[in-house]
């Protein structure tokens, strides 16, 4: 583990932004990493699969074009920016709200793996000493860490009363900009993001071909076919419970790839089948 002091070389020039820079930082995996051209993806918990396929969709935009995604690690949109990165051979920096050891010692299970993942192809990153333990107020000190870090701040889902609506107040002050994911009207998970468009706080993001824009790549944003699929049946069953035939006809899909998709979404336990033989978004 590396403790980097405020004025030491390596310290990442884009906390010195922040009224009180973290000092020192203590870095398990590589600090080179916290001076690259970086973007935050942040969200709450509780994501549904709309917002889990966005976040994915966006991080591994991102980590073609090279850019580092900074997050949280936390459960949900988090640790999906965080895989999403590491799967398309990029780099991520997950900034933590406790020590890194007594965080490290609290993780069990994909969480687990993910963070050995990220120290191996990025960093860990805690203003706090290796054994602090996690405390509600240092959840919400570090979001101004990771709003300094970025670039500018992406918000995927947030209900009202989420922390990443924290990361996001931490950007505007430091005169980063912001973007939020709209959502569907109504939905909980989005109330934050909505609030945060219809206030001007934000602007709304609109996808992998936008956010390629904003990073100065014109290029089309090329997401993996069978994501992009499997979002597209996701969203299709947020109606209501359908047959395959009914969503092939209205997604425009073969029923080889329309089989393919339905078959992964089972087996993640994200679609099951109804008694009457439809699908149903779990």
């Amino acid at each position: 583990m590396i403790r980097l002091d405020r004025s030491q070389l390596g310290y990442p020039r884009a906390l010195l932004d922040l009224g009180a820079p973290p000092d020192p930082l203590w870095i398990e995996g590589d600090p080179a990493h916290l001076e690259r051209r970086a973007i935050a993806i942040v969200g709450t918990r509780r994501m549904t699969p709309y917002g889990a396929r966005v976040a994915r969709e966006l991080a591994s935009a991102a980590a073609h074009l090279g850019v580092i995604v900074v997050s949280g690690l936390a459960q949900g949109i988090d640790s999906v920016g965080h895989e999403a990165a590491l799967e398309n051979s990029g780099a991520t920096v997950a900034v933590l709200g406790a020590g890194i050891d007594a965080y490290m010692s609290d993780l069990r299970g994909r969480r687990r793996v993910l963070a050995r993942g990220i120290v191996a192809s990025g960093a860990l990153v805690s203003e706090f000493p290796p054994a602090a333990p996690p405390r509600p107020w240092t959840f919400a000190q570090r979001n101004a860490t990771i709003a300094a870090l970025g670039a500018f701040t992406i918000v995927v889902e947030a209900p009202i009363d989420s922390g990443a609506l924290i990361t996001a107040a931490h950007a505007r002050r430091l005169r980063r900009p912001v973007y939020a994911v709209p959502g569907p009207v109504g939905a909980s998970a989005s109330e934050g993001t909505n609030a945060l468009i219809a206030s001007g706080n934000a602007r709304a993001l609109t996808g992998a071909q936008m956010l390629h824009e904003l990073l100065g790549d014109a290029r089309p944003a090329t997401a993996p076919l069978a994501a992009s699929t499997e979002g597209r049946v996701l969203d299709a069953l947020a109606a209501g419970p359908a047959d395959a035939d009914t969503l092939g006809r209205r997604l425009g899909l073969a029923p080889p790839a329309l089989a393919t998709a339905i078959a992964r979404l089972v087996i993640r336990g994200a679609v099951a089948s109804a008694p009457d033989g439809r699908l149903v978004r779990r």
